[in-house]
């Protein structure tokens, strides 16, 4: 069963340093990206976030705080394990890598090509495949900011 939650302008999904129990996939609604109190990205409606947390077991490595009034549906480990486990074995071990890359401070390192990602997930379920592709782009903006 999912859960849809509403969420009001200036109110904290979560904060950087919680434990990670979900990942959230925007209905509606804008958020800020917020570390150490600095904005350093923004999520809008169909992306996925919070998730890194649930692939590597660590605490939350930002806040994410509502700039719109919005509407999330929360993700639970364990339908995100399921959903990582329907992919193939390279996807699964990639999303991984953009995971543990993501959660660095610097040297990011980009383990794929755009073209070369969007061919690997071109037969995977829709939200695995718009995980992967938001993955790598947010890593590709890391870098190349």
């Amino acid at each position: 069963m999912t859960t849809k939650i509403k969420i009001l302008p200036d109110q904290f999904v979560f904060k950087q340093g919680d434990k990670g129990d979900a990942a959230y996939l925007v209905i509606s609604g804008s958020f800020n990206v917020e570390r150490d109190g600095d904005k350093v990205g923004k999520i809008s409606e169909g992306e996925i976030f919070g998730e890194l947390s649930l692939i590597l077991g660590e605490e939350r490595k930002a806040s994410i705080k509502a700039v719109t009034p919005a509407e999330i549906v929360e993700i639970k480990p364990s339908a995100l394990n399921e959903l990582l486990l329907s992919s193939s074995l390279e996807l699964h071990k990639l999303i991984k890598e953009f995971a543990i890359e993501l959660a660095k401070n610097s040297d990011y390192n980009l383990p794929i090509s755009s073209d070369n990602l969007k061919k690997l997930v071109k037969d995977e379920p829709n939200v695995i495949r718009a995980l992967a592709l938001q993955l790598h782009h947010r890593l590709a903006q890391m870098i190349y900011s």
